[in-house]
């Protein structure tokens, strides 16, 4: 009798080791994966205003788009409406449209035209950030068709540019005006996204007159 009495003792007490390392495991581990629950408020939270990319040559770039300033914005959102003008008309997309600035070019004041592309288009831009009709510019100092007005509102910017696309075969004047908002993030996956990118969107904008500054020459080479 007294050896029953001792194993059911036994067996009570197994039962309750076992119930405890049960409520151990429920209190130290989680069926969730890694990163959910609160940390993946976090990382969503933060993924709005930073994005971690990618190249094809496997170097990665990380950008916080909080740290770029409105010159920049204006230059990967000048990318967007060459697309957008580019799908209207059937053609490709670009997605490295500064591809030609491997280094910093001096721009040269209706100078760089030397059968480049680019070089010729170098030659006429100005970056103007002053604000002054509340829009910041990119200005090729010709009919307008090729401009961008633009204003970076938090994480979006507000765009107004000419539609040559759909302009056929009437005056520039008639030229529809259009009116977009785009983020800045969707702006930065597509056209700021891999090192490569980043490194000739950051000489194109080096390169580029200041509106004071292609103003100056303009006025220095028409005396």
């Amino acid at each position: 009798m007294k050896k029953i009495i001792f194993m059911m003792g036994v067996l009570v007490l197994i039962s309750t080791a076992l119930v405890g390392c049960g409520k151990s495991k429920s209190n130290t581990s989680s069926d969730k994966p890694y990163g959910a629950g609160a940390t993946s408020k976090k990382v969503s939270s933060t993924a709005t205003n930073s994005t971690s990319c990618s190249s094809s040559d496997n170097h990665s770039s990380q950008v916080n788009v909080n740290n770029l300033d409105d010159k920049t914005i204006g230059l990967l959102a000048y990318e967007w409406t060459r697309d957008e003008q580019s799908k209207s008309l059937g053609k490709k997309t670009n997605f490295d449209q500064y591809s030609h600035y491997n280094t910093v070019i001096k721009s040269k004041f209706l100078g760089n035209d030397d059968g480049n592309t680019d070089d010729y288009y170098l030659s006429r831009i100005c970056y103007d950030g002053t604000k002054s009709n509340g829009y910041s510019s990119l200005t090729l100092n010709g009919d307008g068709l090729a401009d961008l007005q633009f204003d970076v509102d938090g994480s979006n910017v507000k765009l107004q540019y000419l539609d040559s696309s759909h302009l056929g075969n009437r005056p520039v004047s008639q030229a529809p005006k259009v009116n977009k908002t785009v983020s800045v993030l969707s702006l930065v996956k597509t056209y700021y996204n891999t090192v490569v990118q980043k490194k000739h969107v950051d000489n194109f904008a080096k390169s580029i007159l200041s509106e004071s500054e292609w103003t100056k020459e303009y006025n220095e080479n028409n005396d």
